[in-house]
């Protein structure tokens, strides 16, 4: 009986790694398992490139130890310089700055750096140990971390010189320190507390102290109820009278309160009163995250049973004294100007919240995300304000670790303890709604990532490309810092897919750090060139020659930087993704490859074969390489092996065979060895696959030291109507 044929065309290869769905109901365009291929805005699919250092690369001349913690982060308009930014580098207890702007990035380092010991606090985890958290505001850099006093950095721009403040945090007492219960009574002999408590009531120089003079004086020295303020008794000539304060009833309520402005780390009341014998009120952790929002510097992630709910929020800042001043201006017991100002400091408890881990504005809103839920702080009409905002719980399910968080053009991306998240906006009344994008796609790739390596990501967003990174090492990395697993999320295409960069076999480079840089590919810089001796090179009539490099990206290739510390010398230095012979540290094969999912060919009950396979893949080659004596082979060559999998196999069933085949090559022309003058963009190439069974599963993978680029393929296949 005649074989009936059926063909499969495959032109969009893009929807990445999926794990979450069965062998009979596998979505087509995905990939069964794959590793090291990266997915390109045109549709095409194509091995990714080495990592490397930079051209020119420059190292350090401190070095990055084993066990010492790093972290990176970036400063905005730095020095007020709209445009400028550095690239903030945490070693241990200091911070590096490099300036973005020109290549090599590496050689860009600023001379002033910032000890973090300086400002540790006593008890703590150290400044080395803890991970800072960085916001840019008005021209300076503000830093915060569970080990260290909060500081803010600012940069000359005319003499470059680096100068570093501490922040001294104030706030306004509204913390009672008696039993409120009996306040609506006046006492005899009252505690320490409830004198503490009249004064920060109101009841204090320059007139209250007159008043209390006069209430004890006409109510046999008892100290009056705090139900309302003294000077709801003054007579008709404006002085204190007792009978007339008695006249106004006020049932239990206290009134106001917040006389005294204390240290928020150190509230000392007998030093702000003179009341001897109160206890200091101690908070011994300090802010993990920090955040820009409406003009003013917000601060949270308090390791504190009573704190660790409480937000900071300074005053509308016009001077970076302001920067802790998180109080109200106004006296909140004057009797003449008590008024809460629109520009006023604060301090919101965010009910519920704990270990709140990143603060991040988006839109008009500030989020915060804890461990237990993320919630958002807005304003009335989109303007905060500390006389009128919300606190709004959006959803339960909270962040895992303060690496994990990137923002995709203006969505939220966060790690859980289940899974990958993010915000989805209504097109209508903008209200964000929580959605887990690994519960259908990579779930059960997710869930293998080891739960510790989940405390250590690094991330960052590359807005060119649109797509998101998350690092992490791998299992039973000995360097702290150190990073190989590479996640990578497509947010257009909705795509996962993973790279792992190989270790060389001794003092191997590392990643340990990723950052985007926006002048990657832009920016061109001007070297000069002289001799190994170091003697200046000029030209015959006199001129200097010169050397303009840019850091170049091609459209589509990963636009992140990389932070690799020097397996040699275990000094820093950068790179990227840019080796084009395909080996990572331009010495050791990775491999890349990817798994179709499972092809039926129209039934599930026969037996089919596929008599033919047609791949399709983008010319890589433009110029020819050698000379007359070693010969000539074009430059950036291609391989793909193609094997199959038949009847859910893991093993394949056919020996893999070379897909990308060129026709016979133009005679080279040893004048113009970029006339390459090959006569197809498209390597088509035709192969039969041996095997047979019900389903079909197909492998396109690397060769050492080639690259592919995969446009889609065909598969031509034959089935006998018998099983």
């Amino acid at each position: 009986m005649p074989q009936s044929l059926t063909q499969r065309v495959v032109n969009t290869f893009v929807k990445g790694l999926i794990t979450e769905a069965g062998e009979l109901t596998f979505p087509p365009d995905a990939s069964v398992d794959e590793l090291n291929c990266d997915l390109r805005r045109d549709g095409s699919r194509r091995r990714r490139k080495g990592a490397a250092k930079e051209t020119n690369n420059v190292l350090s001349s401190f070095t990055v130890a084993d066990s010492e913690v790093t972290t990176t982060g970036t400063w905005f308009n730095v020095g007020g310089e709209s445009g400028q930014e550095f690239l903030v580098f945490q070693k241990g207890a200091t911070l590096y700055f490099f300036n973005k702007s020109d290549v090599p990035f590496s050689a860009n380092i600023e001379t002033g750096t910032v000890n973090l010991a300086t400002y540790e606090v006593t008890g703590g985890v150290g400044a080395a140990n803890a991970k800072c958290s960085f916001t840019s505001l008005k021209g300076a850099l503000v830093v915060v971390s569970e080990a260290i006093n909060p500081i803010y950095v600012e940069y000359n721009n005319v003499t470059e010189a680096v100068t570093v403040s501490q922040i001294s945090f104030r706030t306004r007492d509204f913390d009672w320190q008696g039993d409120t219960t009996t306040y609506d009574e006046s006492k005899s002999s009252p505690s320490i507390q409830r004198q503490y408590d009249t004064e920060n009531a109101g009841w204090v120089a320059p007139n209250g102290d007159t008043a209390l003079s006069a209430y004890q004086s006409a109510n046999s020295s008892k100290h009056p109820p705090l139900t309302h303020a003294w000077y709801a008794g003054k007579n008709s000539s404006g002085a204190f009278d007792a009978a007339e304060w008695a006249k106004v009833y006020t049932g239990n309520s206290l009134t106001g309160n917040g006389h005294y402005i204390l240290d928020f780390f150190s509230k000392n009341r007998s030093t702000a009163s003179g009341i001897s014998g109160l206890t200091t009120e101690v908070e011994s952790s300090r802010f993990k995250s920090v955040a820009n929002f409406a003009g003013r510097a917000f601060y949270a992630g308090l390791n504190s049973s009573k704190n660790s709910d409480v937000i900071l929020f300074s005053q509308l800042i016009d001077d970076f004294y302001q920067l802790g001043e998180c109080l109200q201006q106004n006296d909140p017991t004057s009797e003449q100007i008590s008024d809460l100002l629109a520009t006023d400091g604060g301090t919101i408890r965010v009910s519920g919240a704990v270990g709140i881990k990143v603060l991040y504005v988006i839109d008009a809103s500030l989020y915060i995300f804890a461990e237990n839920g993320v919630w958002r702080i807005e304003g009335i009409d989109g303007v905060f304000s500390p006389t009128g905002f919300a606190v709004k719980k959006i959803t339960d399910v909270g962040i895992v670790d303060a690496g994990s968080f990137v923002v995709a053009d203006g969505s939220p991306i966060w790690w859980s303890k289940n899974g990958i998240h993010t915000l989805q906006f209504d097109s209508t009344s903008g209200r964000p709604v929580e959605n887990n994008l690994t519960i259908s796609t990579i779930q059960r790739y997710w869930d293998e990532v080891p739960i510790a390596a989940k405390t250590k990501l690094i991330s960052t967003f590359d807005p060119i490309n649109k797509r998101a990174y998350w690092a992490w090492p791998k299992e039973g990395e000995t360097v702290e810092s150190k990073v190989n697993n590479i996640l990578v999320l497509d947010v257009p295409l909705k795509a996962f897919y993973p790279w792992y960069v190989e270790d060389q076999g001794t003092t191997t480079d590392s990643i340990i750090g990723i950052e985007f840089f926006t002048g990657f590919g832009a920016a061109a810089s001007t070297f000069d060139v002289t001799t190994t001796n170091g003697d200046d090179v000029i030209t015959t009539a006199g001129d200097d020659v010169v050397s303009i490099q840019t850091a170049a990206v091609a459209t589509g290739s990963p636009a992140i930087i990389l932070i690799i510390r020097d397996g040699s010398t275990n000094k820093m230095t950068m790179g990227s993704f840019t080796e084009d012979n395909f080996l990572d540290w331009g010495t050791t094969n990775y491999s890349s490859f990817a798994e179709a999912g499972y092809d039926f060919m129209g039934d599930l009950l026969l037996r089919k074969n596929a008599p033919y396979i047609t791949t399709y893949m983008r010319l890589t080659e433009s110029a020819w390489e050698g000379n007359e004596t070693t010969g000539y082979a074009p430059n950036n060559p291609s391989s793909m092996l193609v094997s199959s999998f038949w009847d859910f196999k893991t093993s394949s069933s056919s020996t893999a065979q070379q897909a990308y085949r060129l026709k016979s090559m133009p005679v080279v022309d040893s004048t113009n060895l970029l006339n390459f003058d090959y006569p197809e963009s498209v390597i088509t190439t035709r192969m039969k696959l041996r095997g047979r069974g019900r389903s079909m599963r197909i492998k396109f993978e690397s060769e050492q030291g080639k690259d592919f680029i995969l446009l889609g393929y065909s598969v031509l296949g034959g089935r006998n109507n018998t099983h």
